[in-house]
């Protein structure tokens, strides 16, 4: 009698385990693979998921993709990205088994910068104005339902307002209510097409040069 209960016993945790193993063999894994990525000097604009924001972000070819994508600025943990430099990566790239509803199915790791060349452009010191408003950001089909809010800046006092994303100007941090004067390294890139939305022009922050709170 007890050896058939001890039987028993041993059958149930059996079955038991093979139908946990079972239920985890049928999960979502995570998929794991190294690739090189190419990052282009330009930079260009994208939509925010779940927002009406445009941010500006890295043009990239992921592996043997003919085609530059967006990818935003900080989304390869471990890779600082520098403003006006061409680079070619080797990543880890993990496809996400079960990815987060408001996030994206991958997510990438530095480990090694191939190569980082400056391309070819015009680089120079050059003032900015921000204004303590925002603004309606226009462009193309990319606000094309609804225009973004964006930061308005001007390189000179008379110059009208452009309005651009609020990570436009490399180094600064945007906050609403104050104006500015910024001491920035404006880099032109030459004119050319190289994928859709691509900005030619960078702003790097070099020094804050004042900061003033508008009285409401």
């Amino acid at each position: 009698m007890k050896a058939n209960k001890l039987m028993t016993l041993l059958l149930t945790l059996c079955c038991t385990v093979g139908f946990t193993s079972c239920i985890n063999n049928d999960e979502p894994q995570d998929k794991v693979e190294t690739m090189d990525v190419q990052v282009s000097a330009y930079t260009c604009f994208s939509g925010i998921f779940l927002s009406n924001d445009i941010i500006e972000g890295m043009s990239v070819k992921v592996g043997s993709s003919p085609n530059y994508d967006f990818m935003g600025l900080s989304s390869i943990d471990g890779f600082t990205y520098e403003r006006g430099y061409e680079y070619k990566l080797k990543i880890q790239r993990t496809t996400l088994g079960n990815p987060p509803a408001d996030g994206g199915s991958y997510t990438y790791k530095l480990i090694k910068i191939l190569s980082k060349q400056k391309a070819e452009g015009t680089r120079t010191e050059v003032k900015l104005y921000v204004s303590s408003e925002i603004g309606e950001f226009k462009y193309a089909d990319l606000t094309q339902d609804r225009p973004s809010r964006g930061m308005k800046f001007r390189e000179n006092e008379n110059d009208n307002w452009t309005v651009a994303p609020f990570n436009r100007i490399s180094g600064f941090d945007y906050e609403q209510g104050f104006n500015y004067v910024l001491s920035v390294e404006k880099i032109v890139l030459p004119e050319s097409s190289p994928f859709y939305y691509y900005q030619p022009i960078q702003y790097v922050l070099l020094k804050v040069v004042s900061k003033e709170k508008v009285a409401k």
